[in-house]
């Protein structure tokens, strides 16, 4: 008897004991049967003696047990599978010697056919219809039966930039077509956006804003927000309560009170996927050496190949010592910031914080290296790019948020600084960052999805994402969605979604302070605002 833990109101007996005893019984009552041995009455009390054991044990363990009996556990759901064919054969064999008849005709009369005026073989057929049904039970019970996937067609909800220059090439990448496809607006989409989603191979539907998520409800089918901020909290609570797999865009969502809730409430991302082009594809490599899990290494080569071992990571990371400084860089050019009435959720209102949908990047790089403890920021710069000020104030009567910042601080007794600007003039777009500890340093170029290890002046290699279609912008992260789609979290979440949160916490944060102070906002026209920093 098993002295381990059981929900068994009695001692466990092992399947195998019960198996072992059948068997014997199915070899003696063979042995018997082949052997035609001469009935005598206590031979024959044996029988009789086998034969309504045989019929108890699947009466009750098939049949009642599980009526009168409410907590037990048995060893394995193959268990009564596997042991109800060995008990029946016993029955068979055991019938044929109590009756002195061979088992072909005891067959005869099982499958309904017994000779007119038969009892016994009446008898027999009336048995074989209970043990049917039994069969029926067990089969029932005990087979897992066949598994089924989540559907694989997805549903985009918005038609903006992200999804026709992102999301879509990354799935068309990943080998999703036209049928697999459905983005989902609630605006209004434009002809020139209407004739280049259908180029991507994508359907498109325009719904009421109300019913944008009715497809995903109703197939169930994965689905990926990249509405505009301020929506994303409403529909990650309809899908969370559908139990729907889905994907944020970042920011995840707008207010510190909706991330406490996120923080509070972990079930509301269960089944939610924070997507970060950053920090799970461009800045990957710099991810795996902070924070080497399994399933970005799939995506990741390095030169030399050894150094993408954990074991070797582990051992260059250790060699790095502390953070000394941490500077991370994300200037845009004219031709990947907001054109017309594009994105213009991203610009208004005219404060800082609808910046953060470009500066939650270098934030949350940054967060990977350092770890959780806020910065204290010390000194920052803030600028607006003047012709497009001028573009949207005359479109709409607004003022737009900056399109600049240059921001100071330390973490511990690490500093760190980051620059984030967008209409920058083409020669001096960059898009990489520099970390420097005690005994070396990390450079990433976030353009080649690169990041270089340096110690005590010598290189040790280069982590990178692999070639082919992973190389297409968003098939990295848009696999990972899928993956997760498909197979849930596995042992360990492989989302940004806490770091993402602490960088929004860090952000507004730097909001707050640039308010308290009354930072300046330079304008600029060309170059980027060359003016002092403001301290903090």
């Amino acid at each position: 008897m098993s002295a381990r833990p059981t929900t068994n109101l009695r001692p466990d007996f092992p399947s195998a004991f019960t198996e072992w005893y059948f068997l014997s019984v199915l070899a003696l009552t063979l042995c018997l049967y082949l052997t035609r041995a001469p009935s005598h009455p206590a031979l024959l009390t044996l029988e009789w003696v086998l034969l309504i054991e045989a019929n108890v044990w699947i009466f009750y363990y098939l049949l009642l047990r599980g009526f009168l009996e409410t907590r037990y556990t048995i060893f394995h759901p193959a268990e009564y599978l596997l042991t109800f064919p060995i008990v029946l054969a016993s029955v068979a064999t055991l019938a044929a010697l109590i009756t002195g008849r061979p088992i072909n005709e005891l067959l005869v009369d099982a499958v309904g056919n017994p000779q007119k005026g038969d009892a016994v073989g009446v008898g027999v057929a009336v048995a074989s219809l209970f043990y049917l049904g039994v069969a029926i039970s067990v089969v029932l019970s005990s087979h897992p039966g066949i598994k089924t996937r989540s559907p694989q067609n997805l549903v985009i909800i918005g038609a903006g930039d992200v999804t026709i220059n992102r999301t879509l090439p990354g799935l068309l990448a990943l080998g999703y077509d036209r049928d697999d496809i459905l983005v989902v607006t609630a605006d209004e989409a434009t002809q020139g956006d209407r004739a280049t989603i259908e180029r991507r191979a994508a359907r498109l539907l325009v719904a009421p804003p109300d019913q944008v998520l009715r497809t995903s409800l109703r197939e169930r089918s994965p689905t990926v927000i990249a509405s505009p901020t301020a929506a994303h909290f409403g529909q990650v609570t309809q899908l969370a309560d559908a139990g729907v797999p889905f994907a944020v865009e970042k920011p995840i969502v707008w207010s510190r009170a909706e991330r406490e809730i996120l923080r509070a409430q972990p079930s509301l991302m269960a089944n939610g996927f924070a997507l970060s082009y950053y920090s799970l594809e461009k800045a990957l490599p710099l991810t795996y050496i902070m924070n080497p899990l399994p399933v970005y290494r799939r995506f990741l080569i390095s030169e030399p190949a050894s150094l993408i071992r954990s074991t070797e990571l582990a051992a260059a990371r250790e060699t790095l010592g502390d953070l000394v400084s941490a500077r991370v860089e994300l200037l845009e050019g004219v031709s990947r910031s907001p054109r017309g009435q594009q994105r213009l959720w991203t610009e208004l209102p005219g404060t800082l914080r609808p910046f953060v949908e470009t500066t939650v990047h270098p934030l949350l790089v940054i967060r990977h290296v350092t770890g959780e403890a806020a910065p204290r920021w010390d000194s920052c710069v803030i600028g607006r790019y003047a012709p497009r000020a001028r573009e949207i104030l005359d479109a709409t009567g607004q003022e737009i948020a900056p399109t600049w910042i240059e921001a100071h601080g330390t973490i511990g007794d690490a500093r760190i600084s980051m620059r984030v600007g967008k209409y920058v003039p083409d020669a001096l777009t960059r898009r990489q960052a520099s970390f420097e500890f005690t005994h070396g340093g990390i450079t990433c170029d976030f353009d080649a999805r690169t990041a270089t290890v340096v110690v005590g002046g010598e290189t040790l290699g280069t982590v990178g994402i692999g070639g082919g279609s992973l190389r297409t912008n968003y098939a990295v992260l848009m696999s990972m969605f899928i993956e997760f789609s498909l197979n849930g979290w596995g042992a360990v979440r492989f989302d940004d979604l806490p770091r993402q949160l602490d960088a929004l916490d860090w952000w507004d944060d730097l909001c707050s302070r640039v308010e308290a102070v009354g930072v300046p906002c330079h304008s600029y026209e060309n170059a980027p605002p060359d003016a002092p920093a403001t301290p903090l």
